[in-house]
């Protein structure tokens, strides 16, 4: 992404955030409800499944996001050491291409689908 994308979304963002400011704001509940109700244009469910490859000092895990009909979204490698955030992991497509073999190997869709 480019700076100016990131220079561009931020500004958005600080946008979208300071509109629902206004909103909740609102004195009246009834009408701040209503506002809160109609502001986005949706609602869509992901299901996040951290997969745990090694934990400790280094943590690997997998972070595989699936869309609400159960298709694969994402497979986001991360890393951890100890007593700091998870980290993103860049990958080439090759690895992207091992990485969805290897998720699509685990039939976690079925797992999904039993729930």
């Amino acid at each position: 992404m480019d700076n100016q994308t990131k220079k561009d979304g931020q500004e958005y963002s600080n946008n979208v955030i300071d509109s629902m400011k206004d909103i909740l704001n609102i004195k009246d509940e009834e009408d701040r409800q209503e506002e809160i109700f109609n502001y986005g244009l949706s609602i869509s469910k992901e299901t996040v499944i951290n997969y745990l490859i090694s934990w400790g000092g280094p943590a690997y895990r997998l972070q595989i996001t699936f869309n609400e009909d159960n298709e694969l979204v994402s497979i986001v490698p991360q890393y951890q050491d100890w007593f700091t955030q998870w980290v993103t992991m860049e990958t080439t497509e090759e690895q992207n291409q091992i990485l969805k073999d290897f998720v699509t190997n685990l039939y976690l869709e079925e797992t999904l689908y039993n729930e």
